[in-house]
């Protein structure tokens, strides 16, 4: 091969290439990002639309459905969900996984059009469309400061921070969670405005009026000119309570201060937040798209430090949580383990069977092949990720298997007597066919794997493409390179043979015994074995199935939902509670906890109310407590139990990799929301009475108790008001109305003018209110509307056009998978459908994104094989020899089910994944053994000796390559320099699968290539009887034939 002889002929200029590739792979494994996963483009847009004081039947019906109805013409949608909110509504509309970024671009630009095309309510606001990016996902590091201080010191720390950590050119944004903004509240007394006439707007009005600064023009006065203006901004907050608000002719004046309460204070809190029990305040840090996680936690971590020694205020904390840093360390430390164990697995199994010095020629093409693997990422602004690493390991074993091959075959040549360099060159080339087949079929098993659909595929996407480009890259090295060393560094040629090892040897005469039994008994043999591969199908029962296992991170939430109409100071009180359970934790185990009342974070979205609140509980690492995560959990959940006043708590902890949803999560769909209430009810009860289900709930809520303002057009009129105008007055003396903003310093303050009390009055006391009409007397509200209490719908969600309730659980894999509880949950539908006729349900979360994997999986394992079958039949020229080869596929699922069932691991996403790679894979030593088989055939050998010869010859290398694959795997697969519950199920698949199935391909190969012949011979001889030319039937295989 004109490669060889070429590498052979030039060492120096091969051996320079090398160090070249090795230098520029090293750099650019330092400067390549690290992060835990990769970036995925989530093909998330949402929709949001502000109508003030609508209530979310209107802004359903008024700018929910018509917006629905015009996104529905846009293509390219694979989900549609809306909720309608008092005075909001918020549409979230999720693109096909697999489009590209352009297309994606192109089809958020559609949805811009189309939303643009819709013609809102006038008092609606403009429609704001924004897309989801992958770093607004999830925060790099949170921020929070805390400590016995003023909520102005906490504000102003915060802020300082804020300042420094923006000067990070790879930051993108940072939110603030717990900063309340300054305000002045004018609270005017409502005894003492009605006894002087006035109302809250004349008040407002007055101050707004007051708060100006004018410019007036220039005037000339000699040759000089100056500029006019009007002067009269507030300098001060004591200047509001100055303000005249009206005068009297005889000089006397009324003025803020007269009827109202002028406080220096903050705007009204929406959110309560906690650390450790002290307030306190969180900044959240959110990195560019293509930054180093990294580098922007060590760039944060510097400005603390530099905070806290010298400007920090006595009293003060800083603790640095969520900190993705420390997760990523964790995955590339394990991952970085289990690689170099595997190197040195791999280094002793070749010099084992090989020697050193053959072992040396195959290894050095090890840090090549990954040196141009990590230029190609570095080139191409990928991350060195978890999962990208996890394809390096997985492919260790495998990039020396094609060296492996021509190195063995090398050393055969050489212990012909031939001089090294034809040795060298004749191997090489004499492998050359079935290496380049074998490398291709391996490809085409992963490659097929960068299509598979879902969040998972774009999550999964990275490992076929690093193992294909590592497997190219070690047949360019091994054609290139290796030839070249495998001369320099070969042992001395001569006429002897090398001495074998005894061990070896005798194995060798074992399995050719072993061989002539099984071929002479070919029948019996392969139907034996094909039993026991297809018999794997009913052990699946015995394995499980779990649909997503992930490596738990450091953290979980805790979820409290509230009755509704709960005031936020009331939820804060029972999370305070909760907050005392998760502090007494042992001081082993616990990092921090982080208390949020007022919102909760979820999978998809953001929910706030005065109900609702969360708490965040950092623990120490794995490696450094006793127990793990779900023992925490158990024990938290037990304990707030006990608690009464909730209507719903949920535990959750965080694994990684992307947002999957809950285990059970159903879309119930109907026209009518008290039907679908009552059905969502029904099926909760359903889901109670399985085990291993638990955090039981739904996102309906039936709404707080509100007063309605019926407005009476005709009375409204005789003062001059409308319904517009009495719903902004009577929302200015309730919730306040901005009546002006004045600069402190850099601060813009904004002056509040409410009513005090109002926002705790009764209906009699509303009714009371003093309204501003034409007229110059105030108007009581009582004279234009009327006062109704009831109870309306908090907000209304919608899916995929219709009304809809999410139901949500999660569940203890230990008892039960959420596989089967899905099913059974379907089930038990059916029984009640018919009561519910127009009410179906939609299952999404883990449940379906496995269904799509599952079904994408297996559709790309189709599509690999039959890849594969076309390189083979190209490569051997018959369609015989593809399914002899393909046949090992089967034993490599038996494998990987018995390897299950030993190591007592669920059936998963990650193991059908494992399977789907295993397809390519095992076949490689079937493709060197026929290739041998056929070139003793042509050589002239009987189909006997051609069989036992191949067997023979390949046994050391179709071993080796095996154990080198298996060896670099070994490390994760028991789990040695630390677990990974996202990879160890994969590689165990692959060990267990490719292990069994090397062994039952040693026998089952040449045997089915011995009926294959028999069935040649067959058709032979009935073509001859229809030429009427006899044959002899042959008996059994004799060593002669």
């Amino acid at each position: 091969m004109w490669f060889a002889r070429f590498s052979v002929r030039n060492p120096l200029l091969v051996n320079l290439a090398m160090v070249t590739i090795m230098l520029l792979g090293a750099y650019a494994f330092v400067v390549i990002p690290r992060e835990a996963s990769p970036d995925i483009n989530f093909n998330w847009a949402f929709v949001t639309v502000v109508y003030p004081g609508a209530a979310p039947e209107e802004v359903e019906q008024l700018v929910t459905v018509p917006l629905e109805d015009a996104i529905e013409g846009v293509d390219k949608i694979s989900m549609v969900t809306s909720t309608s909110d008092e005075s909001l509504s918020f549409i979230s509309v999720k693109f096909e996984q697999n489009l590209s970024e352009d297309d994606f671009d192109k089809r958020f630009l559609d949805l811009r059009q189309a939303v643009d095309t819709v013609r809102l309510p006038d008092e609606a606001e403009d429609a704001d469309v924004r897309e989801l990016n992958t770093q607004d996902w999830w925060p790099v590091i949170s921020v929070v400061v805390s400590g016995e201080l003023s909520e102005t010191s906490l504000k102003r720390v915060t802020e300082e921070l804020e300042d420094l950590i923006r000067l990070d050119t790879d930051v993108s944004q940072l939110t603030i969670a717990g900063k309340r903004d300054r305000e002045i509240w004018v609270e005017v007394d409502p005894d003492r405005v009605e006894s002087v006439g006035l109302t809250v707007p004349q008040v407002a009005r007055a101050i707004a009026t007051r708060n100006l600064n004018v410019p007036g023009g220039a005037v000339a006065a000699g040759r000089s000119e100056y500029l006019l203006r009007t002067v009269g901004q507030f300098d001060e907050a004591d200047q509001v309570g100055r303000v005249i608000v009206r005068s009297g002719p005889d000089g006397d004046a009324v003025r803020v201060s007269d009827v109202a309460t002028v406080t220096d204070t903050f705007e009204k809190a929406e959110l309560i937040s906690r650390l450790d029990g002290e307030p306190s305040v969180t900044l959240n840090v959110a990195k560019k798209a293509g930054a180093s996680t990294l580098s922007v936690v060590k760039s944060v971590r510097a400005v603390v430090d530099a905070y806290e020694k010298d400007k920090l205020p006595g009293g003060a904390r800083i603790a640095l949580v969520n900190d993705q840093s420390i997760f990523i360390n964790d995955i590339m430390r394990r991952l970085q383990t289990s690689a170099m164990l595997g190197i040195v697995l791999v280094l002793a199994s070749l010099w084992v069977f090989l020697g050193w010095r053959a072992a040396l020629v195959v290894v050095i093409g090890m840090p090549v092949t990954f040196a141009t693997t990590f230029i190609f990422m570095r080139f191409t602004d990928r991350s060195l990720d978890g999962n990208a690493l996890f394809g390096l390991v997985l492919v260790l074993g495998m990039v020396v298997d094609h060296a492996i091959v021509m190195v063995e075959n090398c050393v055969r040549h050489l212990d012909m007597g031939k001089d090294k360099a034809r040795a060298v060159v004749d191997g090489i080339g004499e492998v050359f066919q079935p290496v380049v087949a074998s490398t291709a079929t391996t490809i085409a098993a992963f490659l097929p794997l960068m299509l598979m659909p879902g969040i998972m595929g774009a999550y999964l996407r990275i490992i076929p493409l690093v193992v294909t480009l590592a497997l190219v890259a070690s047949n360019i090295e091994a054609f290139l390179i290796l030839p070249a060393h495998a001369v320099e560094w070969a042992r001395p040629s001569g006429a002897g043979s090398r001495r074998e090892h005894r061990w070896f040897r005798a194995l060798r005469m074992r399995y050719v015994r072993a061989l002539a039994w099984v071929v002479r008994r070919r029948y019996w043999a392969v139907g034996a074995f094909l039993i026991l591969a297809f018999s794997s199908a009913g052990l699946i029962p015995l394995v499980g199935v779990d649909m997503f296992s992930g490596d738990e991170m450091s953290f979980f939430y805790v979820r409290v939902w509230m009755p509704q109409g709960t005031k936020l100071s009331a939820t804060d009180d029972f999370l305070r509670r909760v907050e005392e359970i998760a502090l007494d934790l042992p001081a082993a185990e616990l990092e921090a906890v982080m208390t949020t009342a007022g919102m909760i974070a979820e999978d998809d979205g953001t929910v706030t109310g005065t109900h609702v609140g969360q708490i965040v509980v950092d623990v120490v690492e794995r490696k450094d407590r006793g127990r793990d995560m779900d023992d925490i959990l158990a024990d938290l959940r037990l304990r707030c139990q006990l608690l009464a006043g909730y209507e719903r708590i949920e535990f959750t902890k965080m694994e990684e990799g992307p947002p999957t949803g809950k285990a059970v999560e159903v879309k119930v769909k109907g026209p009518r929301l008290d039907r679908l209430q009552a059905l969502v009810d029904e099926l909760e009860g359903e889901l109670g009475t399985m085990a291993g289900v638990y955090d039981i709930g739904n996102n309906f809520s039936p709404g707080k108790e509100e007063i309605r303002v019926h407005v009476d057009e005709d009375r409204a009129r005789m003062h001059g008001l409308d319904v517009l105008q009495v719903a902004g007055l009577v929302r200015a003396c309730v919730d306040g109305t901005v009546a002006t903003t004045f600069r402190d310093g850099d601060d813009d303050v904004d002056i509040v003018v409410k009513l005090r009390g109002a926002d705790g009055a009764s209906v009699s006391q509303l009714e009371s209110l003093t309204l501003a009409g034409a007229g110059s007397a105030p108007v009581p509200l009582r004279e234009v509307a009327d006062l109704q209490v009831a109870r309306g719908y908090s907000a209304i969600l919608r899916f995929e056009g219709e009304r809809a309730i999410t139901l949500s659980a999660d569940v203890d894999d230990a008892i039960t998978g959420a596989v089967e509880v899905n099913r059974e949950l379907k089930e038990r539908f059916r029984a009640l459908s018919q009561r519910y006729p127009g009410y179906a349900l939609d299952y999404r979360g883990e449940f379906a994104e496995f269904q799509e994997a599952f079904g994408g999986l297996a559709r790309l394992f189709v599509l690999g094989v039959f890849i594969i079958f076309l390189l083979l039949t190209a490569q051997f020229k018959s369609l015989t020899q593809p399914f002899i080869i393909l046949f090992t596929v089967p034993f490599a699922f038996f494998g990987a089910v018995v390897g299950l069932i030993a190591i007592q691991a669920p059936f998963s996403l990650m193991t059908l994944y494992g399977i789907v790679a295993l397809a390519g894979i095992v076949v490689n030593d079937s493709i060197v053994l026929i290739d041998f088989i056929n070139r003793g055939r042509r050589g002239g050998a009987g189909r006997w000796r051609a069989v036992m010869k191949a067997g023979s010859l390949r046994l050391r290398p179709v071993m080796l390559t095996t154990i080198t694959t298996v060896a670099g795997l070994m490390p994760m697969a028991l789990g040695v320099g630390g677990t990974s519950e996202t990879w160890k199920p994969l590689a165990n698949t692959i060990v267990w699968g490719l292990s069994m199935a090397t062994f039952l391909t040693l026998f089952v190969v040449p045997a089915l290539y011995a009926i294959s012949d028999d069935v040649a011979w067959m058709k032979k001889r009935r073509a001859r009887r229809e030429e009427s030319v006899g044959l002899a039937v042959p008996g059994e295989m004799h060593p002669a034939d």
